[in-house]
């Protein structure tokens, strides 16, 4: 993987953070290849994998109920190549919501269409508190 790459992919998690503080849901939708019949997300409070019609349900209902302000931030990121058009990313984040504070081990897979890299799964598991 080329160091372009590498800086790519730390943008998108970066305007991840951003489009999730801001509660711009339209934003956040952008990094996704939702429309991939392979997209599919995994999160800390949904029990079961889901998919397209999902994720949108979860943009839709940001848009309309999560105030800007909430606080999140990934670190510890470390990225990796599996082909010239896929890679992952494991990292750890950290959220604050209402004044709760929690932590979570994250995988995102990315993929590499038309020379532009968005997310096609991500994996959240929050950890022990």
């Amino acid at each position: 993987m080329s160091e372009a790459d590498v800086q790519r992919i730390l943008r998108l998690i970066a305007a991840y953070e951003r489009a999730f503080e801001a509660a711009d849901a339209e934003g956040m939708a952008a990094l996704f290849w939702a429309d991939d019949p392979r997209f599919v997300e995994v999160e800390n409070h949904i029990p079961e994998p889901f998919g397209r019609e999902r994720f949108l349900w979860i943009m839709d209902w940001i848009q309309k109920n999560q105030p800007p302000g909430w606080r999140m931030r990934f670190y510890d990121t470390q990225v990796h190549l599996l082909s010239p058009e896929v890679a992952y990313s494991v990292s750890l984040r950290e959220e604050e919501i209402e004044g709760e504070r929690t932590v979570s081990r994250v995988t995102l897979i990315f993929l590499k269409k038309n020379g532009e890299w968005r997310i096609i799964h991500g994996h959240f598991s929050r950890l022990p508190g």
